[in-house]
């Protein structure tokens, strides 16, 4: 797999955590793409891809994923993932991986993974 698969699921994961970031965990990705999916954007239409990052933006009020596509678009963009992952409060120790509950996004993580419920919209 080549670097366009990780470098899309890299967008995503990023997305997610920004919009979570942006909207005080009340949006995440998921209410991007459910708007996309609103607005009839599904694998029965030729749109621009602008189109449906800016409709999943409106869907959570936010400009996360056109403005993370402008910057990821044309060159290889440089991830402090191990920074990130300890920002979300996961590392790996003695053969497992351990979550911490007092890490800076760690509500984040628990959101991203369904375990924290979404504050009320």
């Amino acid at each position: 797999m080549g670097p366009t698969y990780w470098g899309g699921a890299l967008f995503c994961f990023l997305a997610d955590i920004q919009i979570r970031r942006e909207t005080k965990n009340a949006k995440g990705l998921q209410d991007a793409l459910r708007g996309i999916l609103e607005a009839r954007g599904d694998i029965r239409r030729d749109w621009e891809l602008e189109r449906s990052l800016e409709i999943g933006d409106r869907a959570t009020g936010s400009h996360v994923l056109t403005n993370l596509y402008l910057q990821m678009r044309d060159k290889q963009v440089d991830t402090n993932l191990n920074a990130l992952w300890k920002q979300l409060g996961v590392s790996v120790e003695a053969g497992g991986v351990q979550f911490h509950e007092d890490a800076e996004m760690s509500s984040i993580r628990r959101s991203i993974v369904g375990t924290e419920a979404a504050p009320a919209r």
